[in-house]
């Protein structure tokens, strides 16, 4: 019962269909518009009465004094004119303008008129010509000037081809511009002229000619009442249009009539004529737009004197053969001899609501109000298939291997087998069943039968009786099953498509929103029918497609191919629709408007934002102007994953600093994605702490660390590398003077076993001046076996002797308590710190102690110059800041060194924990 309710039902979404939006319907109620054309970009444009108003195929921008956000200073507008990628506007009330459509700017041109009221202004070779009341004027570009060329009885329109100007001046006729003068070309009414590549075409109202310049190159005759013309977009063809609605379309060259798939226009005169890139006809009128679609369908009136005309069509005995929901059975060609001319008196009146058909053989199955009827081709017979309770309403039949799946109305499924002639198998709600409402039926050879319901769907295996019911996924019924690609293609009544494994799982949902109705696989598509349209589904990809021009049809049935055409049943008739594949039609996607925070922009710009707080929107626009699907867009940021939107505007806010590339896709109006991309660039401010500045000033500080950190660390490396040198040089200079003197020792030794004395006295000798010459002054640089009580006082006894360097000390009372290796590490410190600062400064005077003081041994020794105040640094140091080190830290012994005041005298600390001195 459920698809005789449909026609209601589904008028919601039929209209909102064939409206898209609010927009859309506002452009197509404009009554005084007269003229339309296409931007480069492939936005439609039209001028009249309400401005000039911008349509992207769902929403539309009007330009004029009212508007707030798209200001002209004028509004009634008489013609667009294209100029390159500008527009020539003529306007009612303030003269002609360049319209930039890219951008929204204007520019008055400054033609001196006697009127301000311009009818229509176009350039041509460098000039710009006027019409204006019932004048036409040149307007010089070059100078400025303006000059009355031509008077008329009435206003005129002017059009151009590559080489000619001229002039539709109605009842006097057309004018071709020659020396800067207009001569009349022809002398009869003109009803309108048009320019077709480099011919002009005049129609008159008995007349069609084609003019190459001044020549006639060819005519015909017409009755028709002709008033609109438009040129076939990217080709040298033209469309003609009666006020009857009549359309032809002829080459231009010849005016040859060629064939097309427009159907009839309303009635009407018509204004303006425009046929865009997507193959739309826009015809203006004092009804309104009109948009007309090519269509290369053919729809059958089909229709029988009963309450709902939802016909059943099935093709039997290659034949196509219809069952009424009323009126019994019936032949698709009136012609055909398939059925007997009595065959419905055999029906009762309720088996005469035909429900489905199934041919098997000779044989057609027809499900009905009064249950199961068989139709024989041999024999011509309609009857009642003989068994018991045959009177139920039955929806739905299938058919496999020689049985015959019955889906009824309120018992569940029956199982009839064709050669026993019996009922094998009932299923209803007492074994398990959900809903007892079979809709659909789809079987299997492993013995399982997909059932559609009211509540869901049902698998039924007729070989284990087991039933997996799988509850429904939305509110709707399940209206069709289709087993295509290893999956189940479920249709519903406005949940869209559930695409299902075998077992029952939910892979997908595709196409919610779209009310259903039954399917067939043919070519390896997927071909179903719904309320507003006929779709088809690629069960790989799963990508739904409208057929175009299908979207006013309303269909009952599943789709039945005979020979080339796939035919479908709808409730006005039998579509026809041929089965070869059609051409996808790349639509240009832009942004039609940009938002940001609050202000608007026509054209798609680089975006500069200052924070996260920002908003950005994006009117995303497909320029498809077909009447169809609703167009679907996604978007990406840098190159990150697609994310679909929800309707046609993007919305962007608390993006991160840094910059964003957006690349957009779309669908056309029948669905299909578009190869056509749109971009846009989104930089988001830095925080003033990390603008370009700022970084270039933080990388040039880290340059010039590391630079620095280098150097010290290099200079460190290289006092080192000193060190281990001075170090290297000491030991083998010793070692040298130890192996000469190991060697005169045993020369001397063998000598006097040789009784050789006075070679040995002389031996002795050279070994002692050596001695001599290598030390002719014993330094004191360690105690020798002494105590710092008499090893300071000779050290400061030879300062003076040897530097003239005065040193006074005052020693710590316990020093015979100190164990001897401190004592010697103490004075190597007082010995190293003093012949240092001696050597490396200019000090005279030296002043050492050595105290206990809380718990430490404090050795001081301060000077009369800076000497020491080197003694920190961590880069430079010599071979007597190291043993300071060294011994310092065996100690665990800190070292201070302390600056001179006022540049005189500086000081060394080191303090000793008692502790390690006990």
């Amino acid at each position: 019962m459920w698809q005789r309710l449909l026609p209601l039902s589904l008028l919601p979404i039929f209209v909102s269909l064939l409206f898209p939006s609010t927009a859309n319907a506002q452009v197509d109620n404009l009554a005084k518009v007269y003229s339309i054309t296409q931007d480069s970009n492939g936005f439609v444009w039209l001028a009249g009465h309400q401005g000039l108003t911008r349509f992207d195929g769902t929403n539309s921008i009007t330009f004029s004094a009212n508007d707030p956000n798209w200001q002209l200073p004028f509004t009634w507008t008489h013609e667009i004119e294209p100029h390159g990628e500008k527009f020539i506007v003529s306007s009612e009330s303030l003269g002609t303008w360049l319209f930039d459509p890219s951008n929204g700017q204007f520019e008055q041109l400054n033609i001196n008129t006697e009127r301000s009221s311009h009818y229509h202004s176009i350039e041509f070779k460098g000039n710009y010509y006027i019409s204006s009341g019932k004048r036409v004027y040149k307007h010089d570009s070059s100078t400025s000037l303006t000059k009355d060329i031509f008077k008329g009885a009435a206003p005129t329109h002017l059009v151009k081809t590559s080489n000619h100007l001229y002039m539709d001046a109605g009842y006097e006729g057309a004018y071709i511009l020659k020396d800067e003068k207009f001569n009349q070309l022809i002398s009869e009414k003109v009803n309108t002229i048009a320019a077709v590549g480099q011919y002009l075409i005049v129609v008159t109202p008995n007349q069609i000619y084609t003019y190459n310049g001044e020549q006639v190159v060819a005519s015909i005759p017409t009755t028709a009442g002709i008033n609109g013309i438009a040129k076939e977009h990217h080709t040298n063809n033209f469309f003609t249009i009666s006020n009857e609605g009549e359309i032809k379309r002829y080459r231009a060259e010849n005016l040859t009539e060629l064939p097309h798939n427009y159907e009839h226009a309303d009635k009407g005169r018509v204004k303006a004529a425009y046929h865009d890139s997507s193959k739309v006809l826009w015809l203006a009128s004092n009804l309104g737009i009109q948009r007309l679609v090519e269509s290369s369908l053919q729809n059958h009136p089909v229709t029988f004197d009963v309450a709902n005309n939802s016909n059943e069509i099935s093709v039997f005995s290659g034949e196509l053969v219809i069952g009424s929901y009323g009126q019994g059975l019936h032949a698709f060609d009136p012609k055909s001899t398939i059925f007997p001319a009595n065959i419905n008196e055999a029906f009762t009146t309720s088996a005469k609501r035909v429900m489905d058909l199934q041919p098997v053989g000779d044989d057609l199955f027809i499900a009905t109000f009064d249950g199961l009827w068989q139709f024989n081709a041999k024999n011509e017979s309609l009857a009642r298939v003989p068994f018991s309770n045959n009177n139920k309403l039955l929806i739905k039949l299938a058919y496999q291997d020689g049985l015959l799946y019955l889906g009824s109305n309120s018992d569940g499924l029956y199982i009839y087998d064709i050669e026993k002639q019996a009922i094998i198998d009932h299923v209803n709600k007492d074994k398990g069943l959900t809903s007892v409402e079979i809709i659909d039926i789809l079987p299997f050879d492993n013995g399982d039968v997909w059932l559609a319901g009211t509540k869901g769907i049902s698998i039924y295996n007729r070989f284990s009786k087991y039933i997996n019911n799988v509850p429904n996924l939305g509110p709707n019924k399940v209206i069709s099953l289709e087993h295509a690609n290893g999956k189940i293609f479920a249709g519903t009544l406005g949940d869209g498509i559930n695409i299902l494994d075998r077992q029952g799982t939910l892979l997908s949902v595709i196409a919610q929103g779209i009310e259903f109705t039954y399917s067939s696989t043919i070519k390896n598509k997927i071909w179903i029918g719904s309320a507003v349209g006929l779709y088809t589904i690629d069960p790989t990809t799963h990508e739904v497609a409208l057929i175009p021009t299908t979207e006013k049809y309303s269909f009952s049935d599943a789709a039945r191919l005979v020979g080339d055409s796939v035919f479908y049943a709808h409730f006005g008739g039998i579509l026809e629709v041929p089965i070869e594949q059609r051409n996808t039609y790349s639509a240009d996607v832009y942004i039609g408007k940009t938002i940001v925070s609050g202000r608007q922009y026509l054209q798609n710009q680089e975006i500069n934002i200052s924070s996260a707080s920002d908003v950005v929107s994006f009117d995303l626009v497909s320029l498809d102007y077909r009447p169809g699907q609703a167009k679907k867009f996604k978007y990406k940021l840098n190159n990150g994953a697609w994310n679909h939107i929800n309707g046609n505007q993007l919305t962007l806010t608390g993006l991160a600093s840094g910059r964003y590339n957006i690349e957009i896709m779309a669908t056309n109006s029948l669905g299909q994605w578009s190869e056509k991309r749109a971009y846009a660039n989104i930089n988001v401010a830095y925080p003033w702490y990390w603008t370009l500045q700022a970084r270039i000033v933080y990388a040039v500080t880290l340059i010039c660390l590391i630079a620095l950190f280098s150097w010290t660390f290099y200079l460190r490396t290289q006092s080192i590398r000193k060190i281990y040198l001075l170090l290297e040089t000491e030991v083998k200079r010793k070692g040298k003077s130890a192996l000469s003197t190991q060697r005169n020792l045993q020369s001397i030794v063998t000598l006097l076993h040789e009784n050789k004395q006075e070679q040995a006295i002389e031996i002795a000798e050279q070994c002692i001046s050596q001695f001599a010459n290598e030390e002719s002054e014993e330094t004191p640089d360690a105690l020798y076996g002494s105590n710092l009580n008499i090893a300071v006082p000779y050290f400061a006894e030879f300062l003076h002797r040897k530097y003239h360097v005065k040193m006074t000390y005052d020693l710590y009372a316990k020093n015979e308590q100190l164990s001897y290796e401190l004592q010697a590490n103490i004075y190597k410190l007082i010995y190293e710190a003093v012949t240092c600062a001696i050597l490396h400064g200019d000090s005279s005077h030296f002043q050492l102690t050595l105290k206990e003081f809380k718990d430490k041994l404090w050795l001081t020794i301060s000077d009369d110059e800076d000497s020491f105040t080197h003694f920190n640094s961590k880069v430079t140091f010599n071979m007597s800041m190291y043993y300071i080190r060294q011994i310092a830290n065996k100690y665990k012994a800190s070292v201070n060194t302390f600056e001179p005041k006022d540049d005189k005298g500086s000081q060394i600390v080191i303090s000793f924990p008692m502790r390690l001195t006990s």
